[in-house]
């Protein structure tokens, strides 16, 4: 089922890719020749899903982990992605991969046939999908296409606010629990990878991530520490309802990370930052991130070094064909619930949550001995403390997009070396096929402008010692 669905997605990408030119809106929606125009509903929402994993653990997941140095660039062109050489034309895919087949245009196409029949849950799962993937593309570019995105009206779509795309996509939250609690008129369990229909989890789900919008926006909105608590409180609960890919061992299902790998082995490895972390706190997380390196020991590149003799990631966790990637989870909701109560001045239920999630939560996650995670201390007070939070949130969201707006939110982790001494960028750059068609709405920003959620308010905490 997964493998005739992964081809289908294919077909969809390969009809994208064939009409780029003008894909965010216009008569090539409606008429491609390459592309097949009357796909069944179910079809769409599967292949919908399997292209979401490639956005959430492709391209742009490799580029902020080796941004966030728990991946490193060591071959090939990624030896100049490592020391932030990259150009637009190295998020065209991934830019098409947000607006094209599989992603903005087939969820608002599922969107209106699910309306049109009825079927509220499969509205609502699939309002979340694109809260998820629009949120995340927002965070990462700033400034994007949304009010006007897909529609045949606007063949040159405006550049909405990163502010009021994140309203709109709350709004859109909002709606996903009316459509979610409503009930719907057709089975979908099948074809819904994440929970099986299970409305009860898509809920909490929605509530984990409205609570992160609200927490990327407090370094500018401190109101929303409040907003954010609220929703988290709502939030996933356990492991097994966090939201994740489905991979397998299957031809064709195997995670984005393995099959990157198959084809480009070796280009991205550990870096060395994480690495090195995990071995001063005597982390046993070090077996569960990362394999051994030739010599048979752990280790990673540091930024620019190129380094690659160096550990990948562990083949029977993260490295693995089968492993699905999570997205959105409990222990990022609990973060989110520590983080807030910090900033609201609750010093010790900040501290006690992230001890809980660390023992025995991810203890447990992990299957690891008891006691064996380190716990923050209990002389850990004010910015210190706050460091330590966001250090365990980076040590826990390994693979996770996530942690970049966490990064430029609070300026932690620091990062004593980046690659030949330069800064780390705030953002993604417009694709080269944008700025093509799109002239006069998108302006191509350098990698140090600033999106409107990271002002660098050189008085938040952290910021003093890493502006």
């Amino acid at each position: 089922m997964f493998k005739k669905i992964f081809m289908l997605t294919v077909i969809f990408s390969l009809a994208g890719f064939m009409s780029c030119g003008n894909f965010l809106t216009g008569p090539n929606l409606d008429n491609d020749p390459n592309r097949a125009t009357e796909v069944p509903t179910d079809n769409l929402f599967v292949g919908m899903q399997v292209s979401a994993y490639t956005v959430l653990e492709g391209h742009l997941n490799r580029t902020v982990t080796m941004y966030m140095q728990q991946m490193a660039g060591v071959a090939q062109h990624y030896e100049g992605y490592d020391v932030y050489n990259q150009l637009p034309t190295q998020f065209g895919g991934a830019w098409l991969d947000v607006y094209g087949g599989g992603g903005l245009v087939d969820m608002r196409k599922v969107e209106k046939n699910a309306s049109d029949g009825g079927q509220r849950v499969l509205l609502g799962i699939t309002k979340m999908w694109e809260a998820l993937i629009m949120s995340t593309a927002a965070d990462l570019w700033g400034d994007i296409p949304y009010s006007q995105a897909i529609n045949s009206d606007y063949p040159k779509p405006k550049y909405d606010k990163q502010s009021d795309v994140h309203d709109a996509i709350l709004n859109l939250i909002d709606g996903a629990i009316a459509d979610l609690q409503a009930g719907q008129t057709k089975d979908i369990n099948k074809y819904d990878f994440t929970f099986h229909g299970d409305v009860t989890k898509w809920i909490a789900a929605a509530h984990t991530l409205k609570a992160r919008i609200l927490l990327n926006w407090a370094e500018v909105k401190q109101g929303n520490y409040a907003l954010a608590m609220a929703e988290a409180q709502q939030g996933i609960a356990s492991d097994a309802d966090n939201w994740k890919a489905l991979h397998s061992d299957i031809n064709g299902e195997e995670s984005v990370w393995w099959q990157f790998n198959s084809v480009r082995f070796g280009y991205v490895k550990a870096g060395n930052y994480l690495v090195e972390l995990l071995k001063t706190q005597n982390d046993p997380r070090l077996q569960v991130y990362f394999g051994t390196d030739p010599d048979g020991n752990y280790s990673g590149s540091k930024p620019g070094e190129l380094n690659g003799s160096v550990s990948f990631l562990n083949e029977n966790t993260f490295g693995a064909k089968s492993y699905g990637l999570e997205f959105v989870s409990w222990y990022e909701n609990q973060f989110i619930i520590a983080e807030c109560q910090y900033a609201t001045g609750d010093e010790n239920g900040a501290r006690n949550t992230v001890n809980d999630v660390i023992q025995p939560g991810l203890e447990a996650k992990w299957g690891l001995a008891a006691n064996s995670l380190p716990r923050i201390p209990d002389a850990a007070t004010g910015v210190d403390l706050l460091a330590a939070i966001m250090l365990e949130k980076y040590k826990a969201m390994f693979l996770n997009i996530q942690i970049f707006s966490d990064w430029r939110r609070t300026a932690f982790p620091i990062f004593p070396i980046t690659a030949l001494g330069k800064r780390i960028p705030r953002r993604m750059l417009y694709s080269d096929d944008e700025l093509n068609t799109n002239s006069g709405n998108v302006t191509n920003l350098g990698w140090y402008t600033r999106v409107e959620n990271d002002p660098g308010n050189p008085t938040y905490p952290g910021r003093t010692v890493n502006p």
